[in-house]
Order: C-alpha cells, then structure tokens, then sequence
C-alpha cells in the first residue's frame, strides 16, 4: 500500500515578506511491479522466445572441423547433407556461429558442467534444474515457455517466472521552504531550501525462475540524503528591463547496498569447499613449484598436501577469511598506488590479469550459512540475514555542486522581448565501490598461466571432490550440486574510489514576437550541459563518463482561435550533442558482464511538437499533442556488447567493436501522440458528474545504443476512462476508473545480460487492465 502525509503553512508576518513551509512523509510496501532494473518480464533468452532448459551452465566449446569446414568427432553426427543448412541450432545440439574477424563458420557445442571449464565466476543456470537438479521437464518447459514474450504483449497473457519473493518498500521525507522578501517595489528577493531523506529497498528474483534447486535472490537498499539552498534576486530596472540572478548550492550522499543471494540455502554456497586433492607424490609438488621459481626439490609441499592448502598457503600467505571491506582496510595507512583516488581509472585494465593494479584480497571459499562466524559480515548493511550470498557490493557518491546565473530580459518594442542568461556551474564526484563475490579459479601463477591444468584436468578435480559421478557406463558425466566449472571455488574483495569534478559555462538566447493578440513566436538557442560521472557496482572497465554537452534551437509558436476557445501550440527543435550519455553491457573487471554509461561522441535529435485545447462547448473540452523525434548517433564509437548472442566470449574472447554511428537514441520514440476529452454534467442541487477519457500511443523505442530487434520495446497504446461525481460544495468526490481498456502492455525498460545469463532479455512492463473506485475527501472543501 501507499501512504502520504503532506502538512503545508504559509505566515505572513508583513505585508512584504512571506513562508511557505512544506513537510511531506510517504511510505510505500507493495508486491515489486517492474520498476527501473527488475526486469521480471522475460522476453527473449539466447536470441529465441524460449528459455534455456538443457544447459545447466554457461559457454561454449569449439568442434573440430575437416577440410571442407564441416564438424568432426561430434557423437549421432548425421552424414544427411542438409543437416546444418538454414539452422543455427541443428539437432545433437550443436551450433553454428560466425567469426565476426574472419567471416567463416564455427561450429559448436555446449560446455560440459564440470568437464569443459568455463572462465565465469561459477554461474549456473536455474532454468535447468525445475524438476530436480540438472532436470527440467518437457511439460515444465512448456509452461516457462509461456511466460516468453518476444513480441507484443497483452495483458491477459502477461506473466512471470519467479518464486514470488518480489518486494520494494519506499520511505521518503521531504521538506520545502521558500521565504520571499520584497524589499522595494523594483526588488524581490528569494531563498529556496529542500531537503530530501530517503530508503528504498526492493527484492527480486534474479534468475527468473521458481526453481526449488537453484536459486538467486537479489535485495537492494538505496539511502539517500539531498540538500539545496538558493538565493534568487528579481530586480526590475525600468518597464522595460529587468534581471534575475541566483547563486546554487546541492549536496547529495547517495549510499546502495546489494546482496545476490540463495533463498533456498543450497549447500554450494552455503559450505565450505572441501578439497580431498592431493599431490600424488614429490614430483608433481615439485611441478607446482616450477610455477613459481622454487628450485625442483626444495618445494616445502609434499604427497597429501592439497590443491587448497598449496595454493593460499603458498602463494597467498594465509587462509583468512574475507568481507565486503577487507580490500578497502588493507588501504588504511597504505601509499600503494592503486590506494589513490582515480588509479584505477588512469589505469584501465585490457587484459592479462584483470585484478592487476586494482585493491584486492582473496581467500578460500569458506561458505555463507549466514551466521557471519568469526566476524566475516556478508550480509548488506541495514539488510536481512541472507544464506549463500555470491555477490555482494556497496557504494557512495557524494556530489558537491554549485551555479551562479543571471538573466535579463528586454521589451525593446511592444512587440519583440529579448531574453538573455549565462550560468556557471561546478560539481565534484566523490565515489567508491566495494564488492566481495564468490568466484572459481585456474590458480592464476603470476606468470600469465595458471597450475590447476597441471594438477589434472577439470573433469578430475571434480570426481575427486564428488562434483562428478560415474553415470553406469563408467562415464563421469553426471553433474552433482557440487560441481564447479571455472576451476577452484574461492572469494575476493575489490575496493575502487575516484573523484572528479566537472565545470561549465552554459547560456540562453531568446526572442519573443507578440504578432498580435491571439499570436506569438519564440526564437530560443540554449546551451545545455549534464556533469559527469561513474559507473558504479559492477566495475566497469569504463568507470567514469564524461560530461554531456548540448546546443539546443527551437521555434515555436502560440495561438488563439473562436474567440479564444481553441489553443494550438507547436514548436520545432533542433538538439545537437557534442557529448551523449548512453549504455552498453560490456564485459567488467569482475570476468562478468555489467551495464556502463559511456560517452557518445556525438548525438542528434530533430523534433516536431503540437498541442490542442478545444472548449468545445461549456461542458466539453477536448485536447490532444503529438510529436515527432528522429534521432541518432553522428560520430563513430566503437562499442563491444557482451551481451551479443551472436559474438559468445566463451567462443570469440576478442570479438570485433561495433560502431553505433547512425542507431537510433536510446529511450527516444520517434511518434508519441495523446488524445483525451472531458464532458460535464450539472446536475441538481448543485453537483456534477464528469466523464474524462485519454488516449495514448508510444512508438518503438531501443534500450542499447546496438540497436537489434532482441533489444527493442514495441509501439504499444493505452486507453483509461473515468468517470467522476462531486458533490455541491466539492467537498465529496466518487469516480470509477478502467486503466489500459485495450490491455496492450508496453515495455518500459530492457535489461540485457551477457553470456553468464544465457544472453537474456527482461524487463518492466507496465500494468494489465484495472478496474477501480476512488472516494476523495477535501478538508474545508472546495478542493477539487
């Protein structure tokens, strides 16, 4: 539900000075409705309208090919010349991709759980194991399958995979003052304060499944604290002249807070990891020691030690234990280099090992059956006790911000008014990003390699530590809950803080014509400018964005007609971007794939605005508005998506850029049209009866500046009715209401994942049809 409370007190101490005080209290606890980043709604996974069932984990693994370019080796392999003709995905399970740097076929099949390592950080899919582990069933397919939504969407099909533990609470306090003064009859002064306090905290099913096996959770909180003073003057010089000048200041300390999760305490990420490895004798010690260029025969492990045991006690030193914050302690006192604010960002990392240069700990993979033991705390602050966390972050932004502004206006004729404004304005970023993150690994040496392959290979290690069972014919093929796939499991903390600040001189130049009494047009050129600033949760291998930078013109015009009962309103605009903050899923610092804001060069945007207001009669009012914005991008950027369903990492580690010069703006329709009226009643006895219908239509709009099909909302409408009765002193109202009549469910964001999420497609929609009733009550009356 949804509660709001707003206390509102005006005083009037003289007749030249007035306070407006405003104090707002809302608190909101409902079932999560796909607000920005649920994305509960599937769309599309892995390029086709259904969900994945039949991998358990992520990743491909290449097939030999003969001479002719065709699969070798592959087990029930057809010789049918027409097997693979027409069909990225053949019967055996086995894909055809193309190399997006050489143009020629790869042919592919699924990675192995436990066999064919996979470089992630040891994902698995909940969409395969809904009737057991590693089992989902035809007809559980099926029914998943339903809840796919490629294309348009009605409300009476809409559903949603999830096992139902979707919740935001919203709690907010706000208070508005703004004091006048008129201290002459030429000068008016201002003083504007706001204070904004808030919590939100939401979670969601991240996998979008009710899987009783395989699950991951995600909670977020959100605490935010907003301040702004301002000071404005209006000072009137002559009839003719007159000036407003202000003087800004914003501070803002964002703090979020999120926890992946397993709601069902599954045992390999709840335990600890045992590993029953062990050196068979001296000689494959020795081996190990080579790694690290300890002379052969002086390695201090010996026959029993294990792989675990090796590894953190040799090449790490120590077996501790780990938090969310142990990387950003070991900066205390520290003049490491990577300790400095914006290290990270002067240095990139584009390859090799990817931790290099940044804050990092690790340690053995202890578990998390949420009794935080010895101190470790892998729970969010100010979250729930959660069991089997893989992922946990935390962040702060602090944003100082500053402006100063003057602007002056001239009547130089009875018909032309002349508007010009300049303003400065200033804000420094502090952040940081903290994450800790369960993970698996090769055992990286130091030297670009990594031991775990000397060892043995994967599928070993996992038959020893019971992550693979024989499946009666003397096959380790058989996945366990134990399995791993991208090596050893273990846990790291990564600590990243950054600052900058940005500055800019902007300005606004416009003219007015007054034509005559029921005309006017307007000239306007503004310069615009939004501040940079960071991506932040997932680190991103772009951290930071650069300021966005615009220039804006505009005519427009407004007219009267019918004795003025008729209002038409248009405009054409012109915005041309030097810089455009846009968004792209790229591979991260993690090994993982996150979204990044990133500066587009250049951006266009060519617009044609129109409204109506018709008093048609004195009891019906009409009124529409359209507009029409082709948009695109106008300078090269070369962009990797790692959430391309053609371009897997697991297959193509160095795909090819993609430029997005001329794709369409992100979140711009090019046609939005609304259109409503309103027919009144007078009744008897004073009250009326009011009938209110609004017709709207949105245009296709793209969620990555890529611009596919997969990643597109389409054009939907939408129709609300409603009629409303009000009593004679207005005091009393009672309307009906039917939102979204026509049930058509448009989509109002694209969440994109990469390869570890078997590409899927989700995203927040908006609501089925509603009928409701709303009585309303207005103290003192007269509020309507």
């Amino acid at each position: 539900g949804t509660k709001n409370i707003a206390l509102q007190l005006k005083f009037e101490p003289t007749d030249d000075i007035t306070l407006n005080i405003r104090q707002n209290f809302m608190r909101i606890d409902r079932s999560f409705g796909g607000a920005n980043g649920g994305g509960l709604v599937v769309l599309n996974e892995n390029g086709e309208g259904s969900r994945v069932t039949d991998a358990l984990v992520p990743g491909y693994r290449a097939i030999a090919t003969d001479a002719m370019g065709n699969p070798t080796n592959v087990a029930n392999l057809t010789t049918d010349p027409n097997y693979f003709e027409n069909d990225a995905r053949v019967p055996g399970d086995i894909f055809q991709f193309t190399n997006p740097t050489t143009g020629t076929p790869v042919w592919a099949q699924r990675v192995r759980p436990g066999i064919d390592p996979y470089d992630g950080n040891g994902a698995q899919n909940a969409a395969a194991s809904l009737d057991g582990f590693n089992s989902t069933l035809p007809g559980t397919e099926a029914l998943y399958n339903g809840c796919v939504f490629p294309g348009d969407i009605t409300g009476d099909a809409l559903c949603a995979a999830t096992n139902g533990l979707n919740r935001e609470q919203f709690d907010q306090d706000g208070t508005q003052l703004n004091f006048t003064w008129n201290l002459t009859d030429d000068i008016e002064l201002h003083y504007l304060f706001g204070y904004n306090e808030l919590t939100y905290q939401r979670t969601t099913d991240d996998d979008n499944t009710a899987s009783r096996f395989h699950d991951r959770q995600f909670y977020v909180n959100h605490e935010a604290q907003y301040s702004s003073h301002e000071v404005q003057a209006f000072v009137d010089v002559n009839d003719a002249i007159s000036f407003t000048s202000g003087i800004f200041f914003y501070d803002a300390t964002i703090d979020q807070r999120g926890d992946f999760y397993s709601s069902l305490g599954e045992a390999r990420m709840a335990d600890p990891y045992v590993d029953k490895t062990a050196f068979a004798d001296q000689a494959q010690a020795d081996a190990f020691g080579d790694h690290f260029g300890v002379p052969a025969g002086t390695f201090p492990f010996g026959p029993g030690t294990s792989f675990y045991n090796m590894y953190y006690g040799a090449v790490l030193g120590s077996t501790a234990p780990i938090d969310l914050y142990s990387a950003k302690d070991s900066c205390v006192g520290s003049a490491a280099p990577s300790c400095q604010r914006n290290f990270s960002v002067e240095n990139p990392q584009t390859g090799g090992n990817r931790f290099a240069g940044l804050n990092f700990q690790q340690a053995p993979w202890y578990g998390d059956n949420g009794s935080n033991a010895g101190g470790i705390l892998l729970d969010a602050l100010h979250g729930p006790n959660t069991i089997g966390t893989d992922l946990l972050y935390a962040t702060q932004t602090q944003r100082d911000a500053f402006a100063v502004y003057t602007q002056g206006v001239w009547d130089f004729s009875e018909r032309f008014s002349l508007t010009a404004g300049v303003r400065y304005a200033r804000d420094t970023i502090a952040a940081e990003e903290n994450v800790w993150r369960y993970s698996e690994t090769f055992g990286p040496d130091g030297a670009g390699g990594t031991v775990l392959p000397e060892w043995g290979s994967l599928a070993e290690v996992n038959a020893t530590n019971d992550g693979l069972v024989a499946d009666g014919l003397g096959e380790l093929t058989d996945a366990t809950p134990k399995v791993t796939n991208g090596g050893i499991p273990y846990q790291f903390s990564i600590y990243r803080p950054m600052e900058r600040t940005d500055d800019k001189v902007t300005f606004r130049v416009n003219l007015d014509w007054d034509i005559n009494e029921s005309a006017m047009m307007y000239f306007s050129a503004t310069s615009g400018y939004r501040s940079g600033g960071y991506t932040l949760v997932f680190f991103s291998q772009q951290p930071t964005y650069d300021p966005e930078e615009l220039i804006a013109y505009e005519i427009g015009y407004k007219t009267l007609f019918f004795d003025e009962t008729l209002q038409v309103n248009g405009s054409f605009f012109y915005y041309d971007y030097d810089n455009i903050h846009t968004t792209a899923v790229q591979v991260n610092s993690l090994g993982g794939n996150s979204t990044g804001t990133v500066t587009a060069p250049g951006g266009r945007v060519i617009g044609v605005e129109a409204e109506l207001l018709w008093l048609a009669t004195d009891y019906l009012t009409l009124g529409s508005n359209f507009s029409y914005t082709p948009s695109e991008y106008t300078a090269d950027l070369e962009l990797k998506d790692s959430a391309n369903v053609e371009t897997p990492a697991s297959l193509f580690p160095f795909y090819e850029a993609q430029n997005i010069n001329g794709n369409q703006l992100l979140q711009v329709p090019e046609w939005k049209f609304t259109g409503w009226g309103s027919y009144r009643i007078p009744l008897s006895g004073g009250s009326d009866l009011e009938f209110f219908g609004v017709y709207s239509w949105t245009d296709e709009v793209y969620y990555s500046p890529f611009q596919s099909e997969a990643e597109k909302a389409d054009p939907y409408g939408r129709l609300d009715m409603r009629a409303t009765w009000r009593s004679n002193s207005q005091m009393w109202g009672i309307s009906v209401f039917a939102n979204n009549l026509l049930n058509d469910i448009g989509v109002l964001q694209v969440l994109r994942e990469g390869e570890d999420e078997f590409f899927r497609h989700s995203g927040g929609t908006t609501v089925p049809r509603h009928f409701g009733v709303e009585l309303t009550v207005a103290l003192g009356g007269y509020g309507f």
